[in-house]
């Protein structure tokens, strides 16, 4: 089969067993099938896939082919980046370890590549993924300015080869790495399309505490300066900086120059949604 055809699917495990396994088997039931995909495994425990069952498992799943990358000692960025640098598949498909995807999941993404804008990456609305740890996460439709608050963009997402290579992959020494690649795709006119329908249930992803967030998201900040508004790249460096003022804001929320402004003049902050105060029993979707 030709690499225009083929995925290379990206998967960074923490050799935990059974979710890896269940990962697996969903991308092994994907309709497009299995033959179409090259999983790249990078892996702090290469033993547990090197062992019968796992040799027995990857065979079963008939995919185009399984390779095991040593991941140890690698943050999971690296380990991303290490995933992607061989093979000569067209796409690259981000999936966490744990993921359960619908079996349609690649096929819509697909279709969305192909479409009348021609974006270079494609992704789907999801359960958990947040790193809030709700069971679900309501979004409204996707649009690129959204990138400058949060992270809009979820966990598994299809993505052109040529836009990884372009922009480099992954920043290794970001722990919002995944929302920087988001960015820096925009920044140089590219387009994230939204695939409609709920097609992947995901892991919660880890939890910062309240100063490493607030210090991940001003490096993000300070690494993609043009994104921002220029107040919002004065808290960013004020936090780095240590100055009182400059809160760390909601998790996995970037102020905006009005909250910039308050938190300057020692106004409190408006309440948002999944902020400290606001009511949880609500439910959401993805």
């Amino acid at each position: 089969m030709n690499a225009a055809k083929r995925i290379r699917v990206l998967v960074h495990s923490r050799g935990t067993g059974t979710n890896i396994f269940r990962t697996l088997v969903s991308l092994g039931c994907q309709d497009i099938g299995p033959k179409r995909l090259e999983i790249a495994l990078a892996t702090t425990d290469p033993d547990l896939h090197s062992g019968h069952e796992a040799r027995l498992l990857h065979s079963a799943l008939d995919f185009h082919a399984v390779e095991v990358l040593d991941a140890r000692g690698l943050t999971r960025h690296q380990a991303l980046n290490l995933a992607a640098r061989d093979g000569d598949a067209e796409h690259l498909a981000l999936v966490p370890e744990g993921a359960r995807l619908h079996p349609q999941f690649l096929s819509h993404c697909l279709a969305a590549l192909r479409g009348r804008k021609s974006p270079q990456a494609a992704f789907c609305a999801h359960t958990a993924g947040s790193a809030d740890i709700r069971p679900f996460s309501r979004r409204p439709a996707f649009r690129p300015e959204q990138l400058i608050r949060h992270n809009a963009v979820g966990p598994v997402a299809l993505i052109q080869r040529t836009a990884w290579d372009i922009l480099g992959g992954l920043h290794p020494h970001l722990d919002y790495s995944l929302w920087d690649f988001w960015l820096r795709l925009v920044l140089q006119r590219g387009r994230l399309a939204q695939v409609s329908g709920l097609l992947a249930a995901c892991p919660p992803l880890r939890r910062l505490s309240p100063e490493q967030d607030g210090r991940a998201k001003a490096l993000l900040v300070v690494h993609t300066p043009g994104a921002f508004e220029p107040d919002v790249c004065r808290w960013a460096l004020a936090l780095l900086r240590g100055e009182g003022w400059a809160a760390p804001c909601a998790p996995g929320v970037i102020p905006s120059p009005r909250d910039v402004l308050a938190l300057f003049a020692g106004l409190d902050q408006p309440l948002r949604p999944g902020s400290p105060g606001w009511d949880q029993r609500q439910l959401w979707s993805a």
